[in-house]
């Protein structure tokens, strides 16, 4: 008999959720045990010579739930990733299992091809679960880089930020630095002073910071998502906002994290915000965003060109945008802005 890819823990009170997820990971060669409740599965590792290689475990079960599970593993066996999956997403439950130390998060139903690929992505990977812990001390390192360089060179400071969260299913580096980049370039033309630029730019790079607590499944889906996972993904600038709003360093730039999805006509998520209700700062980030969004290549499409987005921007001109905003963007060197998209491209 070949030698399992590894040994996975199975922790849901669903016989069927069980019984499917062992059925998934035995014909890809792991080894799977399961458990109904909490307390069965630490009887099992207290008794255990070795620790399994990944624990899956749902989050609302009679007894023990998967959070307060979650908490006891990191006393037990602190070297192995936990899993968390659930019916249903709710940004606090995600929010707290990332605090908690949980290395991904799936929402059910999920695909065979969904599981498999979250599992080998973790068990796998040159990088460890310890990394999870990187994450708060590699953020405290960036800030106190950025404020010492007065926000010069943000892009190299943010290198060792990006390659710890990277693990995590974050927003490519190369996007991240390009809006911030481009945010730059309209903060001046718009007449920011040098301190809410660096603020700006600190929100730009870390934009989408909570997608960390996003389930995987709802975040990489190849296919449109349904109105359920458009829920569940648009609570990502909110879970952004909580992750990063204790850091003194953070007080301006959260707000582009917290409102980048805010329109100017108060149609947008989370707080629906209008006109300046939004913070500056997220009006500016939006145009740049967007820009890149249309001038990047994406599956469904070829990048397209700048006159594209310029296009884009004066249709959505006191819609969607701040129109005082996309007149400044307007009046930027074309130059510049192939500049930045030629040194950062879309490919990593």
């Amino acid at each position: 008999m070949s030698t399992p890819n590894g040994k996975i823990l199975v922790i849901d009170d669903e016989k069927e959720i069980r019984d499917y997820l062992a059925d998934v990971l035995s014909l890809d060669g792991y080894e799977c045990i399961c458990f109904q409740e909490s307390l069965s599965a630490l009887a099992y590792l207290s008794e255990s010579d070795k620790p399994p290689d990944l624990v899956m475990t749902d989050i609302r079960m009679p007894g023990m739930n998967g959070l307060e599970l979650l908490r006891r593993l990191q006393d037990i066996t602190p070297s192995t990733p936990v899993v968390m999956i659930s019916g249903l997403y709710e940004q606090s439950i995600g929010l707290e299992a990332v605090r908690g130390g949980a290395v991904d998060y799936l929402l059910k139903p999920a695909k065979p091809c969904e599981v498999l690929s979250l599992v080998a992505r973790h068990l796998h990977s040159t990088q460890t679960p310890a990394e999870q812990e990187q994450i708060h001390s590699a953020l405290t390192r960036f800030l106190a880089n950025f404020a010492a360089h007065g926000g010069e060179p943000a892009g190299e400071d943010a290198t060792e930020l990006f390659r710890v969260l990277g693990f995590r299913r974050y927003e490519t580096m190369q996007h991240s630095m390009r809006v911030a980049a481009y945010a730059v370039l309209l903060g001046q033309a718009y007449g920011l002073s040098p301190e809410r630029l660096r603020s700006l730019e600190l929100g730009a790079l870390l934009h989408d910071i909570g997608k960390i607590a996003i389930p995987r499944n709802v975040l990489l889906k190849p296919a449109a998502l349904n109105e359920m996972e458009w829920q569940v993904m648009r609570t990502h600038p909110r879970i952004g906002y909580q992750l990063l709003v204790e850091l003194p360093a953070m007080q301006e730039a959260v707000q582009v994290v917290y409102s980048h999805h805010e329109r100017y006509d108060g149609r947008g998520y989370p707080r629906r915000l209008k006109h300046e209700e939004i913070p500056v700062a997220a009006r500016l980030f939006s145009i740049v965003d967007t820009v890149d969004a249309i001038t990047c290549n994406r599956p469904y499409r070829k990048a397209q060109p700048f006159e594209k987005a310029f296009d884009e921007l004066r249709k959505g001109r006191g819609a969607q945008f701040d129109p005082q905003a996309v007149d400044t963007f307007l009046t930027l060197p074309r130059e510049q802005l192939q500049e930045i998209r030629d040194r950062l491209p879309d490919t990593e």
